[in-house]
C-alpha cells in the first residue's frame, strides 16, 4: 500500500496539465463562437437599416468624403453664331423643402412654383429670335449641378433655324429618384398641350448627384449615396405638308406673330421678311418682292386673374404669349393681381 499511493500521486501530476490545457481551450472556443455570432449579429442589422431606405433615396457607393472638384462652364467659350443669342442663368435648392425634388425643378413645380423656370426664359429668348424676323431654334442646351451648394448652372444658346422648320417654345418632364419610368409616363400628357405642333427631343439630360444632404436639407457626414436626376427636354414646331408648305395654321400664325406666304412653294422666304407690329395691324414687308401685307389684330377677349395664376400659365393655356398680354395690357413687368382683369389676344 505504501507503494501505490507514490503512483497516484505522480499520476495526478502528469493529468492535471492536461486537464488545464483542455479547459484552456474550451473557453478560447467558447469566445470565437461568442464573438462569430456578435459579428454576424451586426451584420444583420446593417442589412435591415439598408433595406429599409426610400427606394429612391439614395444608391451606395463606395465611402467616401471628398467630392470631386466643381468645374463651371466658362460661358464665353460657348460658340454664337451672327444672329444667336446666350441665354444663362441659375438657382439653388438650398433651404427649398424637399432639396433633391427642388433641385430637378427645372421650370417650376406645381406644389410652391419653385423652379429655375428654364422653359420660360429660353420660350423667351425663342420669340425674340422670332422678333427679328427669323425662325427660331435652340441649339444648345448646358446644364450643371453642384451637389455641395445645390446649384442648377445653365447656358442655352438660340438663334435662327439651320433646317427649314420653326421651333416654337421648348417643354421638358422629369423625376428625381425615379428614373426613366417617372419621366417617360409624364410625356404623353405633355405632348397633348400641344395638339397643332411637332415634338422633337433635343436633351436627355441624366446624372447621378452626390447626396450631401438629406431630403429635409441636414448635412450628411458621409458622401456615400446618389440620387438619380432626369429631365427629357423637347421642342416643338409647326406642322408641314408633302409640299413643304406649311399647313393652314392661322391661330398659331396669330398667336406667334408669324404670316405665311402659302402661295410660295418654299417656305425659306420667312427669313426674309422683316415682321413689324402695332396697335392697329401687323404688317409684313418682303423686300424680294417689295410686297407690304396688310393684316388686321385679332379680337380679344377678357380673363380674370385666380389665385396661384401666372402670365405664363395663363398665355398657355391661351395659346398666346407672355409678351403679347403685357404689351396689349401695358405691363411693364411679370406681376399680375388676384381679381384683374386682362385682355387675351383670341
Amino acid at each position: 500500500m505504501t507503494q501505490i499511493a507514490p503512483k497516484r500521486t505522480k499520476l495526478v501530476k502528469m493529468v492535471s496539465p492536461v486537464l488545464a490545457l483542455t479547459g484552456l481551450v474550451n473557453l478560447l472556443l467558447l469566445l470565437n463562437l461568442l464573438l462569430f455570432s456578435n459579428t454576424g449579429l451586426r451584420s444583420q442589422t446593417s442589412i435591415s437599416n439598408e433595406t429599409q431606405q426610400p427606394p429612391d433615396s439614395t444608391s451606395i457607393n463606395e465611402s467616401s468624403n471628398k467630392l470631386p472638384v466643381f468645374q463651371l462652364i466658362n460661358s464665353d467659350t460657348i460658340n454664337l453664331g451672327p444672329n444667336d443669342e446666350l441665354v444663362k442663368d441659375k438657382y439653388t435648392a438650398m433651404g427649398q423643402p424637399q432639396i433633391y425634388d427642388a433641385l430637378h425643378s427645372f421650370n417650376y413645380r406645381r406644389s410652391d412654383k419653385f423652379g429655375g423656370y428654364i422653359n420660360e426664359k429660353i420660350n423667351a429668348g425663342l420669340e425674340r429670335v422670332r422678333e427679328k424676323g427669323y425662325k427660331s431654334d435652340i441649339k444648345k442646351l448646358y446644364i450643371q449641378i453642384d451637389p455641395l451648394t445645390l446649384t442648377v448652372f445653365w447656358f442655352a444658346v438660340v438663334g435662327p433655324s439651320r433646317d427649314r422648320y420653326s421651333y416654337i417654345r421648348i417643354d421638358s418632364r422629369g423625376s428625381a429618384g425615379g428614373y426613366l419610368k417617372a419621366v417617360e409616363k409624364q410625356l404623353p400628357k405633355m405632348h397633348e398641350l400641344y395638339p397643332d405642333l411637332v415634338p422633337v427631343k433635343f436633351l436627355e439630360f441624366n446624372q447621378n448627384v452626390t447626396t450631401c444632404y438629406t431630403w429635409d436639407g441636414k448635412p450628411l457626414s458621409n458622401y456615400s449615396g446618389f440620387v438619380n436626376i432626369q429631365q427629357h427636354f423637347f421642342k416643338y414646331r409647326k406642322r408641314y405638308d408633302n409640299q413643304k408648305k406649311l399647313k393652314s395654321e392661322s391661330q398659331l400664325d396669330l398667336i406667334f406673330g408669324e404670316e405665311i406666304d402659302t402661295s410660295s412653294s418654299s417656305d425659306s422666304t420667312f427669313q426674309n421678311d422683316i415682321l413689324l407690329e402695332n396697335k392697329d395691324q401687323i404688317v409684313k414687308i418682303n423686300p424680294e418682292k417689295k410686297e407690304v401685307v396688310k393684316k388686321k389684330s385679332a379680337a380679344t377677349k377678357k380673363y380674370k386673374v385666380k389665385s396661384g395664376d401666372t402670365l405664363s400659365e395663363i398665355a398657355e393655356k391661351h395659346r398666346t404669349s407672355v409678351s403679347k398680354i403685357k404689351k396689349i395690357n401695358n405691363l411693364r413687368s411679370d406681376n399680375i393681381q388676384i381679381g384683374q382683369i386682362l385682355k387675351i389676344p383670341n
